[in-house]
């Protein structure tokens, strides 16, 4: 099959990795790979995936305000709208898949209705298939909100996949209308990665990560902070920052591990799941594709919950209480120091956790050749 993948990140880049990891495993399919965000340097895609890069939006740290990135934001959403249009005709795909509309990037309606409504008003053969995460913020006006998916949803859409196990998280935690959605909907499981290598984790070191995003910098001050205050001469700190860290904000933190030879700032890293399981501790912030990691390889991991909306301190939680990992509920540096100290103490192996629905990226990919097709 032809399948044709829009994804849009507008602040860190899990979404496109999760995207990508999804594209990966449609290896027996044609995929056109439709990116709308800052593009992520050095970033290699698998061979049957071709890439089109749209002109970049991105949105600031509290999710205010569009920006183009210098360009003229109108001409931006112009070319856009005209390159999206020629895709879909050029490439014309048997599977269209949208990641996160109509639950999320309600900006981009400008580009992705008119895609959508041509679909719809030419009968093209091509089925739309939305790809979900497994917890969505929440709105100021939920009703409303809630009444607009439905109605997209099903006007528009032939398929809802869901990116989690709905044992751990069920998307009606977060959205209340599921039983009104008329399509199909499935659950693929958690969308996850496994290290390319088999390491063994080396005693004292800690990896610290940001995520993708601006907004991890104070952790990583914090946490970098807090580890050069323990005595400990075998500790090690890899801290990895943001691709999209402003310049100023890189220098403070590379001042900061200068402090310490035992600490390092590094660039951001497309391997980060190897250098995770090199190691014995994570610091990181709880978004999906950083939690994933820790579930696949087993990490002990301390997380910080993105403060702004509800989406990571769920997720957080419901994996804390799985035992799989620790929540932070401050960034106060003698806090985390200690509990950093408990955590290189305990050398007790993680505690059985009950199977969680791991495969998610394949099961799309059996989803989506089930309900549109031939391969």
């Amino acid at each position: 099959m032809r399948i044709m993948f829009y994804c849009q990140h507008v602040l860190g880049v899990g979404h496109f990795f999760r995207s990508m990891e999804i594209a990966r495993a449609l290896e027996r399919h044609q995929v056109l790979f439709i990116e709308g965000g800052e593009p992520l340097a050095d970033f290699t895609p698998p061979p049957h995936v071709k890439r089109v890069f749209l002109p970049p939006l991105m949105m600031d740290g509290q999710f205010t305000r569009v920006h183009s990135c210098g360009a003229d934001l109108e001409a931006v959403k112009y070319r856009r709208t005209e390159l999206l249009d020629q895709s879909l005709r050029n490439f014309a795909p048997d599977v269209l898949v949208i990641e996160l509309f109509p639950f999320g990037r309600k900006y981009f309606t400008f580009e992705l209705m008119p895609l959508l409504q041509r679909i719809r008003q030419e009968n093209l053969p091509t089925k739309v298939v939305c790809s979900l995460r497994d917890i969505l913020v929440e709105k100021k006006d939920q009703a409303r909100f809630e009444e607009h998916v439905i109605r997209t949803l099903n006007a528009c859409f032939d398929l809802l996949l869901i990116h989690s196990d709905p044992h751990v998280i069920p998307l009606d935690e977060t959205f209340s209308r599921v039983k009104d959605i008329a399509i199909p909907l499935e659950y693929t499981g958690f969308v996850t990665r496994r290290p390319g290598q088999t390491l063994t984790p080396q005693t004292g070191l800690i990896l610290i990560s940001g995520g993708g995003s601006p907004v991890g910098r104070d952790l990583l001050a914090c946490a970098i902070g807090a580890a050069q205050t323990l005595p400990d001469p075998h500790l090690r700190v890899r801290a990895f920052a943001s691709p999209f860290l402003p310049r100023q904000d890189l220098a403070c933190l590379e001042r900061l591990a200068a402090r310490d030879e035992r600490s390092v700032i590094l660039p951001f890293s497309s391997q980060f799941l190897d250098e995770l399981a090199a190691a014995e501790l994570s610091i990181s912030m709880a978004g999906y594709n950083t939690c994933m990691d820790i579930l696949s390889s087993g990490i002990k991991a301390l997380v910080y919950p993105f403060p702004q909306n509800r989406e990571q301190r769920i997720r957080a939680e419901r994996l804390q209480q799985l035992g799989i990992l620790t929540v932070l509920d401050s960034l106060q540096r003698d806090r985390l120091a200690e509990h950093i100290g408990l955590q290189l103490r305990d050398h007790k192996a993680r505690p059985g956790t009950p199977a969680i629905l791991q495969n998610g990226a394949a099961n799309t990919a059996q989803a989506v050749e089930k309900y549109f097709g031939r391969s």
